[in-house]
């Protein structure tokens, strides 16, 4: 175990310094040699969006998706996986895939499901305007994009269309 712990620290030690390229590289051999850890999985996972994303590291979305699930399929009760998994699809355009890690993440973390819920309504409306631009001035184009955030936003509030639309007038 005491590997481990060390495969750990040293990667959070590269975390800390940003050089989150070699902390991937860390948390992946670490993912190798203890396969059956979620965190691990995680923090490769993790270092691997930031990597990719920030540091223009050539990691293929598919390799960060499937570090997310296995740390998900390793530890299914952990909400911050979920949470993180969806933050990560919404970045790539994984929409559906992102929608079910919000709420899965709000099941399992009743007290702050509001928070989830509202998350993905607001990143997801923000990554389709910044993804589909201009139409997204079209109203009628919007509308789907906008309904679902708007479901969303009023799951997170526990409240209904109809006393939305009575709150609104």
């Amino acid at each position: 175990m005491a590997d481990l712990e060390k495969l750990i620290k040293d990667g959070h030690k590269e975390m800390e310094k940003g050089d989150f390229k070699k902390a991937y590289n860390k948390f992946k051999k670490a993912a190798e040699e203890f396969p059956d850890n979620s965190e691990i999985w995680f923090l490769k996972a993790e270092t691997g969006n930031m990597a990719s994303g920030m540091f223009g590291a050539k990691i293929p979305d598919e390799e960060i998706i499937d570090a997310y699930k296995r740390a998900i399929e390793l530890d299914p009760e952990n909400f911050m996986y979920y949470s993180s998994y969806g933050s990560f699809c919404i970045s790539v355009g994984e929409y559906e895939e992102a929608e079910g890690a919000y709420k899965e993440a709000a099941e399992l973390d009743d007290a702050n499901a509001g928070r989830y819920l509202s998350e993905f309504a607001v990143e997801y409306y923000n990554s389709v305007l910044a993804r589909y631009g201009e139409i997204m001035d079209d109203p009628k184009a919007r509308e789907p994009y906008a309904r679902k955030a708007l479901q969303f936003m009023l799951m997170a509030l526990d409240m209904d269309a109809d006393e939305a639309k009575r709150l609104l007038e």
